[in-house]
């Protein structure tokens, strides 16, 4: 509706324009006084709608009344300058592709039939046009409305039908956006399920080791066997994370990936991610500058920051230096996770967040940590964007809005 409001307004502008030229320059007797009245009766229409519009969304009848308002006009304006002699008849046709485009087929055969009844009347008695195409002058003067006429047809229709196929492709493309991250959101919930199976599976034989890992301990201090004590405390150590991962895999999927925001520093941040890098997460260091408190899901974010940090470290050997950095653009938490590893080339870097896709060794990897990520910060309304080079080592930003305060 806005964009009509507008042509309607070139479309005044071209009348007055025309009536200055006819009368004016080319001084052709026409019913100058019920032209203008016409025209002004565009200008007041034009202004009320627009009035209107200001107050609120249209109603649904007003486009459609609006198209056939100009095409009754338009045919007055025609009847007091030449009828169906006049080179600008073929304008009818804007109307009647305006009413395709926009409205119901039943309206845009309506819009036709009623363009074609108002073009017929004209034949039935019109004002006659004062020009004699025998004359060279009036000759020239009939052909150039008539390409302006054409001129005007071509550019309104290429515009209109152009920015409403533009419209179209971004609607199409929004919706393959959408439709991807359903897929997406699908296979992560796929994973939940497994992940939850996994979690109860492995509770019990976890526990077993954590229990025999305990009795070896306890028997190797006894004996006076440091070493073998370290080693079994170690064991415990390391099932114990394991069970601290499932524990969280297990909640995720019983909230549905779905968790509050907490206020937390950076600091309680950094400790929750060292907490689930285990040993390694000694390396990692977090950059920011006097960020104040974050409002964030809290493990949602640990849940997608850990693969991160895990693949730096995996990338420099596990001796890092590993850096986190910590900043706010625009409304959003922005975390970039740089790494001084070999980096990626252009065709790694392109798959590296696909499901099941992993440049580690057999039993390193599963393939799955990236895809995860993306995942949770589509989840989240943000994104992950990866940047490698070969010989450069890697960076990964991860964007999440943050949260308001209740």
């Amino acid at each position: 509706m806005p964009w009509l409001l507008r042509l309607r307004w070139v479309a005044v502008c071209g009348q007055a324009t025309t009536l200055a030229l006819v009368g004016g320059v080319w001084r052709l007797e026409l019913p100058y006084v019920p032209l203008l009245l016409l025209i002004g009766l565009t200008t007041a229409s034009n202004l009320l709608f627009l009035a209107w519009l200001r107050r609120g969304p249209p109603p649904a009848g007003l486009l459609p009344g609006v198209l056939v308002l100009d095409t009754l006009s338009f045919t007055a304006l025609l009847y007091f300058s030449g009828g169906p002699e006049n080179p600008f008849a073929p304008l009818y046709a804007i109307h009647v592709a305006m009413a395709a485009v926009t409205l119901s087929q039943r309206f845009a055969w309506g819009m036709a039939a009623l363009s074609a009844l108002c073009y017929g009347l004209l034949f039935l008695g019109h004002h006659p046009l004062p020009l004699d195409r025998a004359r060279p002058g009036d000759l020239a003067l009939y052909q150039a409305g008539t390409w302006v006429c054409v001129s005007l047809v071509a550019g309104v229709l290429a515009a209109f039908v152009g920015r409403i196929a533009a419209a179209l492709r971004a609607r199409e493309e929004q919706l393959a956006r959408v439709r991807a991250v359903a897929a997406r959101n699908e296979r992560l919930a796929s994973l939940t399920t497994l992940a939850t199976g996994a979690a109860h599976e492995l509770g019990t034989p976890l526990g077993t080791i954590a229990v025999v890992a305990r009795e070896l301990e306890v028997a190797a201090e006894r004996a006076g066997d440091g070493p073998r004590a370290e080693d079994a405390r170690l064991v415990r150590e390391q099932v114990d994370r394991c069970r601290g991962i499932l524990d969280r895999m297990a909640l995720w999927a019983e909230e549905d990936g779905g968790r509050a925001p907490e206020t937390i520093s950076p600091a309680e941040l950094l400790a929750d991610l060292r907490g689930g890098l285990g040993e390694r997460g000694r390396v990692v260091t977090l950059e920011e500058a006097e960020m104040g408190p974050l409002r964030v899901p809290r493990a949602d974010l640990v849940e997608a920051l850990v693969p991160l940090l895990d693949n730096a470290l995996d990338a420099t050997g596990g001796e890092g230096p590993v850096r986190l950095e910590l900043s706010r653009v625009a409304g959003q938490l922005r975390f970039v996770v740089r790494d001084g590893g070999p980096g990626m080339d252009a065709e790694t870097l392109s798959r590296a967040s696909e499901p099941f896709y992993t440049t580690k060794p057999p039993g390193k990897g599963t393939g799955l940590g990236l895809h995860h990520v993306r995942l949770v910060a589509e989840r989240l309304g943000g994104s992950l964007v990866l940047r490698s080079a070969p010989g450069q080592g890697t960076e990964a930003v991860l964007s999440v809005p943050e949260a308001r305060e209740p």
